[in-house]
């Protein structure tokens, strides 16, 4: 048996070699109310966002012992889902900005610590920005900004974010902050006046 939670609720689904992970998920799922939107998602104490990684849950259930579905109102996340994304970035923008100049100084030490709560930073935005996207039924691609949908800014981001990484593992500290100061910064405030504008759009319209 494996061990199924939604929020504060417990069921058991039985192993079935023939069934992957995704296809119990979106069983359980399906059960929800239609006022309750998945939030966050863990595989055997692993964290995923509403973008999951294929592999992971293309897995057959005999690889999970326990899933986790975290829900919230979607009405709540729907009213409030673009204060909450912008406070997000808000928050780490200071940071980020604080770490790149800690690499160009060669304080690897300090930089990456910082860098560590910027990326923990960024997961919370990314996660915000995919729940309000589903509470509001919002469609990336049709929402413009400077000439660019915000479908290629998502993409922009996640592609920014897969450099970083490489240069932090390769441990090229210049060629992370120039990555930082000139692309993930640029990303970010792309991101800001967007969400300013839709919060708008949306308060104008209650």
């Amino acid at each position: 048996m494996i061990k199924l939670k939604i929020d504060d609720t417990i069921c058991d689904i039985l192993e079935n070699s023939q069934e992957v992970i995704t296809n119990a998920i979106n069983q359980a799922v399906s059960s929800l109310p239609p006022n309750r939107i998945v939030t966050r998602l863990n595989i055997n104490g692993n964290r995923y966002l509403g973008t999951c990684e294929p592999l992971a849950l293309n897995q057959s259930v005999q690889s999970a012992h326990e899933i986790e579905i975290k829900t919230a109102d979607t009405v709540i996340w729907a009213a409030t889902g673009y204060d909450i994304a912008l406070s997000s970035i808000e928050r780490v923008q200071k940071s980020i900005i604080k770490s790149a100049e800690l690499f160009r100084e060669s304080d690897k030490l300090n930089g990456n610590r910082l860098f560590i709560q910027c990326i923990e930073g960024l997961e919370r935005f990314i996660e915000a920005i995919t729940i309000t996207k589903a509470a509001l039924k919002l469609d990336f691609s049709k929402i413009e900004h400077g000439g660019i949908s915000l479908a290629q800014v998502e993409s922009n981001l996640n592609l920014i974010l897969k450099s970083v990484y490489s240069f932090q593992e390769r441990e090229d500290y210049q060629g992370l902050a120039d990555k930082i100061e000139y692309e993930l910064l640029t990303n970010l405030a792309s991101w800001g006046e967007i969400l300013k504008v839709l919060r708008n759009n949306q308060n104008s319209n209650t």
